[in-house]
């Protein structure tokens, strides 16, 4: 996954139950999508240790309803959070007001940025 500066990041989520491992992964419930600024790449540029995970709550998103049964979610009360695991493994979780938990699948990801040091030839 290549991250970049206010670039949006969009994630797929699936509502948390007992049928999500079948659920297919081309129909989520919700999108999420967040642009990726310098404070959020920052975050994102690390490596938690195995045993350890990062929390970045989000404060400006947008939910995206993908199944007309969620269409009410985007207007309501809910927040949204990117996990940073080992490897590194980001995922996504929203929290609604109902206490429905929507999730994104666990996208590995190394990211590589642009620092403008290109060389000359």
């Amino acid at each position: 996954m290549e991250l970049s500066e206010n670039t949006p990041l969009n994630l797929p989520l699936f509502l948390l139950n007992d049928q999500i491992e079948q659920r297919d992964i081309k129909s989520p419930d919700l999108t999420l999508e967040v642009i990726l600024d310098e404070t959020l790449l920052a975050h994102l540029c690390q490596n938690p240790s195995a045993d350890e995970n990062i929390s970045i709550n989000l404060q400006s998103y947008q939910l995206k309803a993908e199944q007309v049964v969620y269409d009410n979610i985007p207007g309501g009360e809910h927040q949204a959070q990117l996990l940073l695991n080992h490897g590194p493994i980001l995922s996504a979780v929203v929290s609604v007001d109902d206490e429905h938990v929507f999730i994104s699948p666990p996208i590995e990801m190394m990211p590589t940025f642009d620092l403008g040091e290109e060389e000359d030839s």
